[in-house]
C-alpha cells in the first residue's frame, strides 16, 4: 500500500525518532534463478560458522515470507524509482548492508531470495554474514536503499516507521532538534555518517530540551551517550537519540572546534506547524512544515489575519524542511484562483497538480515570502509557483535545492520504504534543484520587512522534519 506523495525533507527530526507490492518484475534487466534451488555453500575464510553451511536460495515467485521484503523492495524500485538502476548495482548496494553485519555464528540453514541472477553471489554473503534469514533479508533491503538510491530513499524498520508517523502527526517525545547530514566539502545531502558526511543541528524548537539545554545551529553531532556514530545512518542516530519523556541522552558536539557533551532530558511536545501575529497592518505567518494538517491550520490563521483588516502578508519559511505534495498544494491554492502548482516528472509519466479550493487571498493584497538555505522541497514549490506567477515577493536566501519527489511504500514485515518517484518542476518548467529558488530581494529583511522583529522572534528557526 503506497502512503502519500512527499516533497520530502532534507533533514531529520531528534524528536520520539527519526502499496502492496506484487512479485517482482520479470521483465528486469538479468535473468531471474529458478524459482527455488537448494546449494551448499562453503563459508570460506570464516572462522566464526561452520565451514559448510546450508543456503537455500530461492526466487521471488513464489518467496519464503521471511524474507519477502527484498522482493518487494527490487520490485518497487523497478517499478518506480525515478532513475534507472542495475541489478548488478543493487545486488552490490544489497552486499554492503549485509557487509555492515558481524559474522554469523548459527548453523541452521539461511533462506535467501535472489531476484536477479546478480543477487546469487549477496546471497553467498548473506550466509557467512545473517545469523537468521530475517536479518539477512532486511540488511539487503537497507543495503539497495542507502547506498543503491539517492539520498532521500530510506528504509523504515518497523519502529522507525512508527516513530515518523507519530512526528507526522506532530506529535512528538524526545529533544525537538532539526538536523541534516551533508558533506561538509560539497554541502551535498549524505545518509551514512562519516567524514565525508557529518550531522550537525539545524534549528531547535523553542523551549523543548535541545533549547534548553543549549544546543545550536551548526553544532556537529559526534557521538550519542558515548557511542561514536561514524557508519550509522541518520535514521540510525535519530532513533537513539528519540526516546520517551523523562529519558536522558548525552550529546557530544563540536561546536567550532570545541567537543563537549550536552546532558538532555526528552520531553514531549507538539511540533508548531504554523504560527502567526498581526503587527500594525501587516499580517505575519510563520509556516513551519508540511504535515498532512497544516494546510488546515495555515488557511484558519490566514482567514483570522485577513478578518483583521492586514494590508500586508507576510508568510515566513525559513527553515521549512518540506513535507507532504498535497499540503504545498493546498497552501499554494490560497494565493492562486487558477492554473498548475507544480509538475512531477516520473520514469515514464508527466503528472500536472493544479490548485484546489477557493483563493483565500485578495489579488491587490501584497505577500512576502521570506526563505532561506534551509527551505526545502515543498517550501520551494510554494514559494516557486508565487514568484513565477508574480503573486509574491520572495525574500532573503536561495534556498535549499531539493527537486525530488517521495512517496512511503508498506513492506510486508511492518517497515516501509520510502522511495524517490520523480522530479518537479514549476508550471513554467523551471527546475530549481540545484541552486533553489533565488528571492527577489536578497539578504535585506531587515529594510523590506515591517515585522522583522516578528520574525526574529518566531518560531521558523525552530522546525521539525516532516518523516
Amino acid at each position: 500500500m503506497a502512503g502519500p506523495i512527499r516533497l520530502g525533507a532534507v533533514s531529520a527530526v531528534f524528536a520520539a525518532l527519526t502499496a502492496c507490492t506484487p512479485a517482482a518484475d520479470t521483465a528486469s534487466t538479468g535473468e531471474p534463478p529458478a524459482p527455488v534451488t537448494t546449494d551448499a555453500v562453503t563459508a570460506a575464510g570464516s572462522s566464526t560458522i561452520p565451514d559448510v553451511r546450508q543456503l537455500q536460495l530461492v526466487g521471488c515467485d513464489p518467496v519464503d515470507p521471511d524474507v519477502e521484503i527484498v522482493c518487494e523492495t527490487y520490485d518497487l524500485v523497478r517499478r518506480h524509482y525515478v532513475d534507472e538502476v542495475s541489478d548488478d548495482e543493487l545486488a552490490r548496494a544489497a552486499a554492503r548492508g549485509l557487509a555492515q553485519l558481524d559474522d554469523a555464528v548459527s548453523r541452521s540453514e539461511l533462506v535467501c531470495p535472489a531476484p536477479a541472477t546478480h543477487f546469487i553471489e549477496t546471497c553467498e554473503l548473506a550466509l557467512e554474514k545473517a545469523d537468521i534469514s530475517t536479518e539477512g533479508a532486511e540488511a539487503m533491503v537497507f543495503g539497495m536503499a542507502t547506498y543503491g538510491l539517492d539520498p532521500h530513499s530510506v528504509y523504515f524498520d518497523p519502529e522507525a516507521l512508527e516513530l515518523v508517523e507519530e512526528e507526522q502527526a506532530g506529535e512528538i517525545q524526545g529533544i525537538g532538534a532539526m538536523v541534516t547530514a551533508e558533506d561538509p566539502a560539497t554541502g551535498d545531502v549524505c545518509n551514512v555518517i562519516s567524514e565525508e558526511c557529518r550531522m550537525s543541528i539545524v534549528s531547535t524548537i523553542e523551549d523543548t530540551p535541545a533549547d534548553l539545554a543549549g544546543l545550536e545551529p551548526d553544532d556537529v553531532v559526534l557521538a550519542v551517550d558515548g557511542d561514536d556514530i561514524d557508519g550509522w545512518t541518520v535514521d540510525e542516530v535519530t532513533a537513539v537519540v528519540r526516546g520517551p519523556a523523562g529519558s536522558e541522552v548525552v550529546l557530544t558536539v563540536d561546536r567550532e572546534g570545541e567537543i563537549f557533551d550536552i546532558d538532555i532530558t526528552r520531553a514531549a511536545f507538539i511540533v508548531p506547524a504554523v504560527e502567526s501575529e498581526v503587527v500594525g497592518s501587516t499580517g505575519y505567518l510563520a509556516l513551519n512544515m508540511f504535515t498532512d494538517n497544516a494546510d488546515e491550520l495555515f488557511q484558519e490563521a490566514l482567514i483570522d489575519l485577513l478578518a483583521r483588516d492586514v494590508e500586508t502578508l507576510v508568510v515566513d519559511m525559513r527553515n521549512n524542511p518540506g513535507g507532504l505534495l498535497d499540503t504545498a498544494i493546498e497552501v499554494a491554492s490560497a494565493f492562486l484562483p487558477d492554473g498548475e502548482v507544480v509538475v512531477t516528472e516520473g520514469p515514464d509519466s508527466s503528472t500536472s497538480y493544479p490548485v484546489s479550493g477557493e483563493t483565500l487571498v485578495p489579488d491587490d493584497m501584497r505577500v512576502v515570502v521570506v526563505v532561506n538555505g534551509a527551505s526545502a522541497s515543498a517550501s520551494e514549490v510554494v514559494s516557486a509557483v508565487l514568484q513565477e506567477r508574480g503573486r509574491a515577493t520572495i525574500v532573503g536566501e536561495n534556498t535549499f535545492g531539493k527537486n525530488t519527489v517521495q512517496q512511503r511504500f508498506a513492506l510486508s514485515n511492518g517497515g516501509a520504504l520510502k522511495l524517490t518517484i520523480a522530479r518537479w518542476l514549476t508550471p513554467g518548467g523551471h527546475d530549481f534543484g540545484s541552486m533553489g529558488v533565488t528571492p527577489d530581494v536578497r539578504n535585506e529583511i531587515e529594510t523590506q520587512l515591517p515585522v522583522e522583529s516578528v520574525v526574529q522572534e518566531a518560531l521558523a528557526a525552530s522546525v521539525t522534519l516532516g518523516g
